[in-house]
């Protein structure tokens, strides 16, 4: 992070520094209380700002009422209830930091099919892991690289994937992550745990936990613009998992406003769409993620003037 230089505080007040990051066009707000911790760690959240180097203080202001509007903001970005189909907006995300890593909460919640599904973003710098080794017992993970370089390391299998990588970890296999780059290293991870009863056998059978890089989906042109398919198969959660990435030309539609069973998720990774939702449209932009839940109609329209790029996944 830049470093910004602020004046000496002596009247005991909070005070908010505001410093680009080298990587992206977010920055990150570090929240300070001179008196009672000086240490910039003290409590740490971004928003994104654009390339903002001003500081603005907060004078007067007692601990525990700065404390309310900070864990206020955070606890509204969390999803209550079931997850909602919606833009999940990259600009509307609150970054907070914890031991180690710089994460943002997109949702956390029950669904139509799911008894929960997180998703969030985390950012890791250069040499940084998020935690060490550790297995989820009945968890599903899956990362999708924004950018920079993750190394994945699951059981005795170690890989590195950049922008676009994809990584499927399945449950009670031992995993943890390293950003083996020297810039900062963005990823998604989404979580899922299911209703019904895992099958551990089932998903190793069809290939275990794996992870493959950008390069590795091959390119399939049609009358609309690309298509890369990324995998196929079952999981020990699902029957069917599948994940690919479709290119859409300007002024092209992914398909016909249709719904069905199987929830869906979409990453923006470039250009902006017009996303029907319901009887509902909403703008989406690069890093946005969308959710449809379970017989929600829906459709994405290219509504700009180069390609748009997006991971689209389904799973039942």
């Amino acid at each position: 992070m830049t470093s910004v230089s602020h004046p000496q505080q002596t009247d005991g007040s909070f005070f908010i520094s505001i410093a680009p990051l080298t990587s992206g066009n977010y920055s990150r707000i570090v929240i300070v209380d001179r008196i009672h911790n000086p240490s910039p760690s003290c409590f740490v959240i971004y928003r994104k700002l654009g390339l903002i180097t001003n500081c603005c203080y907060i004078y007067g202001m007692k601990p525990i009422f700065l404390i309310i509007i900070v864990l206020a903001s955070l606890f509204t970005q969390g999803q209550q209830g079931n997850v909602a189909s919606k833009v999940f907006a990259w600009n509307d995300l609150i970054v907070a930091k914890d031991s180690s890593t710089y994460y943002m909460k997109m949702a956390h919640g029950p669904t139509a099919t799911l008894a929960d599904l997180e998703m969030l973003v985390v950012e890791l710098d250069p040499g940084k892991s998020p935690h060490p080794a550790l297995a989820h017992p009945d968890v599903e993970e899956l990362i999708i690289v924004k950018e920079g370089n993750l190394k994945v390391v699951t059981k005795s299998n170690s890989t590195i994937i950049g922008a676009g990588g994809v990584a499927l970890i399945m449950p009670g296999d031992a995993h943890t992550f390293e950003n083996t780059g020297k810039v900062l290293t963005v990823y998604y991870v989404i979580r899922f745990k299911t209703k019904t009863p895992i099958n551990i056998e089932r998903g190793n059978q069809a290939g275990g936990s794996f992870a493959g890089d950008w390069d590795n989906w091959s390119v399939q042109e049609n009358d609309k613009g690309e298509r890369r398919a990324v995998f196929d198969r079952f999981t020990a959660l699902f029957q069917k998992m599948e994940l690919h990435v479709t290119s859409l030309n300007p002024g092209q539609v992914s398909h016909n406003p249709h719904k069905h069973p199987q929830e869906e998720i979409i990453l923006v990774r470039k250009g902006t769409a017009l996303v029907l939702l319901g009887d509902a449209a909403q703008k989406a932009a690069p890093g946005d993620l969308i959710f449809f839940s379970s017989g929600t109609q829906h459709a994405l329209k290219n509504s700009g003037t180069t390609p748009l790029e997006y991971f689209a996944l389904q799973f039942q």
